[in-house]
């Protein structure tokens, strides 16, 4: 969520339109801070109990899911959200 969120961000942040950058700031901000909470949770609780497999697990589903998320905005962003004044490069 957060990969896409920011994806979002990165992508509004090239174009023409000051309202869909403020939109994408917000969005990418709130996932972000969202995420730090969830994420230093599951990594407390794998350093206290001493598993390791588990934040390898953890690892593996962030970055796979980081990845699809990312890939999946880039798309969503060029095929239905970037027209006219919010296209990149406008």
């Amino acid at each position: 969520m957060h990969n896409a969120a920011f994806t979002f961000g990165s992508r509004a942040r090239n174009s023409g339109s000051y309202l869909l950058h403020a939109i994408a700031a917000v969005a990418s901000n709130g996932v972000w801070i969202a995420s730090q909470f969830v994420s230093l949770g599951i990594i407390l609780d794998a350093i206290k109990n001493g598993s390791w497999a588990r934040s390898l697990a953890v690892g593996a589903f962030y970055t796979t899911f980081t990845v699809a998320g990312s890939v999946l905005m880039h798309w969503v962003g060029v095929n239905y959200i970037e027209k006219g004044k919010r296209k990149v490069g406008a």
